[in-house]
């Protein structure tokens, strides 16, 4: 489907949806975030810094408690097939866009290390209804912003997920989510490829064969140890390569 295709059809079911999504607001279960310090270590051997950044699967929503959630999950990983001790710090809350997550990132201190930024945005730009251009430009400028911070780091964006399998949504929302969903990742692969040291990688969350929890919109603790298990692979294979 084209991403014109994309956009008509969206737009064409927005008079529906927007009264779902206002139907579900007020109906969703809402989770908190991950119990626990914002920063921490994990294994043994040379230091390493993750900076994870982001929404609410960086904070951990309905991970339980921060060594469930996925940048901690991660950081474990890392340490374990890589050998190193990482050095984690979580900046992440429920609800945020790149607006905001753009603004979480000043508000870190200056000399807060990072070797790899692990970046979970976009969801909420989905269900905000953010253009297409804006998301295009907030997203540079995150990047941007990111190489100014730290040159030498690489920077994981993890892509967004598959929101017309979500549980949650009615259909038509799901389909016209996952629709959005689908337009602004591939503005994501578009921009991270034109940026050295960024790497897009798919999201494949999926309910059909991984568990969610209760709210129907967030990964369970045991999808996020898989999702956690495949990023830890595919950073280590690249750092061979």
């Amino acid at each position: 489907m084209s991403a014109l295709l994309h956009r008509l059809l969206f737009w064409t079911l927005l008079p529906l949806t927007a009264v779902q999504g206002l139907w579900l607001a007020r109906q969703a279960t809402r989770l908190p975030g991950a119990a626990g310090a914002c920063e921490g270590a994990a294994g043994d051997g040379p230091d390493y810094y993750l900076l994870a950044i982001g929404d609410s699967i960086i904070e951990g929503v309905g991970a339980g408690c921060r060594e469930a959630s996925l940048p901690v999950q991660f950081a474990t990983a890392l340490a374990a097939r890589g050998g190193r001790r990482v050095h984690w710090r979580v900046a992440g809350a429920s609800g945020y866009g790149i607006r905001e997550v753009l603004g979480l990132l000043e508000e870190l201190p200056r000399g807060a290390p990072a070797d790899l930024v692990l970046l979970s945005v976009g969801v909420n730009d989905v269900t905000g209804l953010s253009g297409t251009q804006q998301w295009r430009c907030n997203l540079q400028t995150l990047f941007s912003r990111i190489r100014e911070r730290w040159p030498a780091a690489e920077v994981l964006f993890a892509g967004l997920p598959p929101m017309a399998r979500f549980p949650l949504p009615p259909q038509p929302l799901r389909f016209a989510l996952g629709l959005r969903a689908s337009t602004l990742d591939r503005i994501a692969r578009e921009v991270a490829a034109s940026n050295p040291g960024v790497t897009h990688v798919p999201t494949r969350i999926d309910p059909r064969r991984h568990d969610f929890c209760e709210d129907g919109f967030h990964p369970s603790a045991d999808s996020c140890t898989a999702w956690a298990s495949e990023l830890a692979a595919l950073k280590l294979r690249s750092t061979h390569t």
